[in-house]
This record gives structure tokens, C-alpha cells and sequence, in this order.
């Protein structure tokens, strides 16, 4: 049967390599329906990898991984992480990895050792967060690395955000300011949200999110501690406050910094997952 150059590859470097699993992105039922069946008569350990759950609710042997990380390295170790997590691979196992590198077609191969892979918290954040949507985590990357990219091409842009157990978050801060989300249903996929986070994201403060996605505050000053919060050096007072907001809350925050526009995701009061805005989307 016709299959495309690359998995007909990624195959042979399988076999010539003794590597353990191949995984392939694919983007339709189709796709992976064709792949499987290429593959059905060696013996070859296959997953597909899609941001689609269509896809993996019709396949038992699809990794999810989330649309908004567009690079195909931060997909490649997410796949492979939420594979470890779900015990599909082992550590040490090698993989062979067949993706669309800003492309419609297959154009990239690589192979990987599952041991060089330490992305548990990416992992964590998507999939096993308490009382958070995962299209809220979405929603607040989206927005942070928008705002990231825009101090890129100009001014610096610092803030951070709240997501998830809002009472107590609520409980153990302050209002700094007028707080223009009070008593309002505005929620973080509402149109035109973007451009009111992108307009108060210059005052003071945390914007604090439900799990839901209700934005309740905008300019909230965080309680914040030192008790058991260990932070690289040069990471300030914004970081310190939502690293300990989550800390002593079910939250989790996240942060754009104004020095290096770096993002940076707390949970438990540890950073558990930083990236440049250019590695997703």
C-alpha cells in the first residue's frame, strides 16, 4: 500500500535501531487508520499522537497532547512524558519520533531516549489538575504568551495569573485597585476578553481565575511567604507571591516576567514547567 516517505523511514530506523516505540503524529481518523495498518504486519510498538480527542477516543493507542504547544520538540517530550506517566514506555526505552515540522506533510524524524525526558509537571498540568478546565489552562497560556510575544516587539509586559480554588485565593489577598471584574460573568474565552486582560495587565497585581473560567479580579495583591519556597535567584516579588498563593491554596499561577519574558507555571510553590512564549505557539 502507498504510505508516505517519512513513516515508511521512521520504520526502517526502528528496525535498523532496535528502538522500542514509534510515534507518529497524525491529525485525522484517517491518517492513523492508514499508518496502523502499514505497520500491522511488523512488529513494531506504534502510537499516534494527536491534539484531537476524536482521534483518541477511536484509538486506545493515541497520545493527547494539547494544541497550544506548537513546536514539535515541546510535543516530542510531552508525548513521551504523558507516555511514562501512563506506563506505555519505560524508562531508558528509545523512541523513534515521525512529525510535521511547520509543514501539511511528514518532514521530520528524530529518535529520542525516554530518559532524556523530565516533563512530568507539563504533564501534571494538563491532565491531572483538581476542579481546573484544562481549555482554561489553554485559554491563560494563549493569553500570556500573546502578551509575551507583544513585549518582545516592544515594552516589557510583566503579570501573573490565578487559576483554580478561587475562595480561598480570594481569602488570602487584597485589592489593590478599582477591580473592574467585581460582581461581573465575564470568563476567559468570552469575545473580546483579550484585549481587557491586555489593558489591565499594566496595573499592579494578579488576575485571579476560577477553574471555570470566571474572571473574578484583576489588580489583587497576593499574602506571600518564604516558608519552603526555593526560587532561582533574579525571580522577584511576582513570582515569590504566586509561587506561595499556591503553595497554601489548590492553584496554580502563572507567570510572565517583565526582565527576561520568560512564562513560568507554579504548583505546589514549585516551578513546574518555564518556557520562552516562542516554544508554543
Amino acid at each position: 500500500m502507498e504510505v508516505d516517505p517519512f513513516i515508511r523511514a521512521g520504520t526502517l530506523l526502528l528496525e535498523d535501531t532496535g528502538a522500542d516505540a514509534l510515534l507518529v503524529e497524525v491529525e485525522s481518523v484517517k491518517e492513523m487508520e492508514k499508518i496502523g495498518e502499514f505497520v500491522s504486519s511488523k512488529e513494531i510498538n506504534l502510537y499516534g499522537v494527536s491534539s484531537d480527542p476524536k482521534i483518541k477516543k477511536k484509538f486506545d493507542r493515541v497520545i493527547l497532547v494539547p494544541g497550544i504547544l506548537k513546536k514539535i520538540t515541546t510535543r516530542l517530550e510531552f508525548a513521551i512524558s504523558a507516555a511514562l506517566m501512563q506506563e506505555l514506555f519505560k524508562n531508558e526505552d528509545n523512541i523513534v519520533y515521525v512529525g510535521k515540522l511547520e509543514s501539511e506533510s511528514y518532514n521530520f524524524i528524530v529518535t529520542r531516549s525516554t530518559k532524556q525526558i523530565n516533563a512530568k509537571g507539563i504533564y501534571e498540568l494538563f491532565f491531572s489538575m483538581k476542579n481546573i478546565n484544562p481549555e482554561v489552562i489553554y485559554s491563560v497560556l494563549s493569553l500570556a504568551v500573546e502578551l509575551g510575544k507583544k513585549g518582545k516587539e516592544g515594552k516589557p509586559v510583566g503579570t501573573s495569573f490565578i487559576v483554580g480554588d478561587c475562595g480561598n485565593v480570594m481569602q488570602k489577598s487584597t485589592q489593590i485597585t478599582y477591580n473592574p471584574f467585581e460582581r461581573s460573568y465575564v470568563n476567559i474565552n468570552d469575545p473580546g476578553i483579550k484585549n481587557m486582560i491586555k489593558e489591565f495587565s499594566r496595573l499592579d497585581g494578579a488576575f485571579i481565575i476560577s477553574g471555570e473560567g470566571k474572571m473574578l479580579a484583576a489588580s489583587r495583591y497576593l499574602e506571600s511567604g518564604m516558608d519552603g519556597i526555593s526560587l532561582p535567584k533574579g525571580l522577584g516579588a511576582r513570582h515569590l507571591s504566586s509561587a506561595w498563593m499556591t503553595k497554601v491554596t489548590d492553584a496554580i499561577g502563572i507567570v510572565l516576567a517583565e526582565s527576561d519574558n520568560m512564562i513560568r507555571i507554579f504548583k505546589n510553590g514549585e516551578i513546574i514547567w518555564e518556557f520562552d512564549p516562542d516554544e508554543v505557539r
